[in-house]
């Protein structure tokens, strides 16, 4: 059972660095064609986030929970554990409060042909999006090297 909850908490760190990543990258090209491309774009990436990254933090947050409740090796305590819940809480957040908001508007911006608009919304999910991918290196890497264990 171990072994496939960190199989399964594995899944969901790639899923969830894989889709930051995607977004990261892809954005800035399309925010660049604007109009109907990038407006499609923003509505799939809102859509990425409830579809793809809230189940991969669910199943990063639960597995990790049971792994830490099931191990005698783990404690809530240890900082690779406590670094790992306040990125799902930290992502949870600029899902809801930046990522979401701000790519409906942006969507909704270049639909209405307001590049400016769409361009500030951009800019704000760039910045927070690059801190949303450091944050998550950061994490991976206190996993692996199992920090505070």
């Amino acid at each position: 059972m171990g072994a496939l909850l960190l199989f399964l908490h594995i899944i969901g760190a790639g899923v969830w660095l894989g889709a930051s990543v995607t977004q990261f990258v892809v954005t800035p090209a399309l925010r660049n064609a604007g109009g109907a491309p990038a407006a499609a774009w923003m509505r799939q990436t809102v859509r990425l986030g409830t579809a793809v990254l809230m189940p991969a933090a669910v199943l990063l947050l639960v597995t990790g929970v049971w792994m830490v409740l099931r191990e005698d090796v783990y404690e809530f305590e240890q900082a690779f554990v406590a670094i790992g819940i306040a990125m799902v809480v930290v992502g949870a957040v600029l899902g809801t409060r930046v990522f979401g908001p701000e790519g409906k508007k942006a969507a909704e911006s270049h639909e209405a042909g307001d590049e400016a608009a769409a361009s500030e919304s951009h800019r704000r999910i760039a910045m927070f999006g690059a801190i949303d991918v450091l944050l998550l290196l950061f994490t991976i890497w206190a996993m692996v090297k199992r920090l505070g264990l």
